[in-house]
């Protein structure tokens, strides 16, 4: 990928989904970070299930004491995971199995397998591993929507998207002459000081989800010059067949 696609697709999305002011509500405003991982009060998993349903109108959570127990369960992986950065992960078997065991765990606390919910719900616990994703991603780029359990996720899927993620910092180091954290830090910067995993979350949800929205959206930034006519046919050749 190239670096300047995450720009565009940061913006583009913001454009797009109305419904983009939520994420940062929660994140920035509403979730208590010093009670996380080493303490989930009850408060605090009732505001992350109220956030939910604002990022996604079909989740529903039946019992939220279950869906505590469940996080009171994966706590300690999650303490494991909680300093990692998908830029800087080294995968290994071990270290994916624990990814796919809790995602696994999350998925599946409510009875029927959330895939889509899982990943919203532990990427607000590790914004900077976890890379969202949802039906029409998994299509696009795993190529059937169907391959939504752990296992996919994590030695399929999260690998795809860290490769992704080396190739836009690469790029960003090349094109703007800077070494790898300060070209990690020029894209956050550049996107809202949004967490990598997100931006790339960006990226995939305008190309595979709001193909529609999207196209238009480079159409009319191409015709007024804020996109140039190579960065327009780069990701125009990223769109799905409508």
């Amino acid at each position: 990928m190239y670096y300047m696609d995450l720009f565009i697709g940061h913006k583009s999305f913001w454009k797009i989904e109305r419904r983009a002011k939520h994420y940062d509500i929660y994140m920035r405003e509403v979730k208590n970070w010093k009670k996380w991982p080493d303490s989930v009060p009850m408060d605090e998993i009732e505001k992350l299930l109220q956030f939910i349903p604002k990022w996604d109108g079909h989740f529903r959570c039946k019992n939220s004491t279950r869906f505590a127990e469940i996080i009171k369960q994966i706590i300690p992986t999650i303490k494991e995971l909680k300093d990692e950065k998908l830029e800087n992960a080294e995968f290994n078997s071990d270290y994916l199995q624990k990814i796919r065991t809790i995602f696994d765990k999350v998925a599946k606390c409510q009875g029927r397998y959330q895939s889509t919910d899982c990943s919203k719900i532990l990427h607000t616990i590790l914004p900077h591993m976890i890379v969202m994703w949802d039906r029409k991603i998994r299509l696009g780029i795993l190529g059937n929507e169907n391959k939504k359990k752990g296992s996919m996720y994590a030695l399929d899927f999260l690998p795809k998207m860290q490769n992704e993620l080396f190739e836009a910092i690469g790029t960003c180091m090349v094109e703007e002459k800077l070494e790898r954290k300060e070209a990690i830090k020029y894209i956050r910067q550049e996107c809202g000081n949004e967490t990598l995993p997100k931006l790339i979350d960006e990226h995939n949800y305008v190309i595979h989800t709001k193909t529609i929205d999207f196209k238009y959206y480079l159409e009319k930034n191409k015709d007024d010059g804020e996109i140039s006519i190579n960065d327009f046919r780069r990701l125009v050749q990223k769109l799905p067949s409508l």
